[in-house]
């Protein structure tokens, strides 16, 4: 759910559906035509020369390592459903988190998808009034 608090952000509060925090992998510009751009002198021919002859030589083990990662991403995929379906049994807790672009302002588990929404919908009413739902200084417990 996505909500404009009450000092102008925009929050996205919702359920988190794999125990772990997924992260943006950001890569610095790697261009793989720059290697065969360097290769304009006999020495840096000779190295992208010695680079193929060991990628050829090397290339099953490469292709063996990448096709047991994705089978164990395949596992965990698998996964995903069995983690929802337990916690939509009461098994496993909910998570429940707010966040602000990519920073997490606060997270709090619920068991049971009924009160994860109730969880959801009062986090968002509290930054919608102006509060901080996770700073314990300015909860008012009763």
């Amino acid at each position: 759910m996505l909500i404009a608090a009450l000092d102008g952000r925009a929050i996205t509060v919702r359920r988190r559906w794999v125990p772990w925090r997924l992260r943006k992998r950001q890569f610095e510009g790697f261009n793989a035509f720059d290697i065969v751009d360097g290769a304009d002198d006999p020495v840096s021919f000779l190295g992208l020369l010695a680079l193929a002859v060991v990628l050829t030589l090397f290339g099953g083990i490469i292709l063996t390592i990448a096709v047991l990662a994705s089978e164990a991403l395949l596992l965990v995929a698998l996964l995903i459903p069995l983690l929802a379906l337990a916690r939509m049994l009461w098994i496993l807790p909910w998570v429940v988190e707010a966040t602000y672009g990519d920073t997490v302002l606060g997270t709090v588990p619920v068991c049971g998808w009924r009160d994860s929404e109730a969880q959801i919908q009062d986090i968002a009413q509290a930054y919608q009034r102006g509060e901080d739902p996770f700073d314990p200084t300015s909860s008012s417990s009763g």
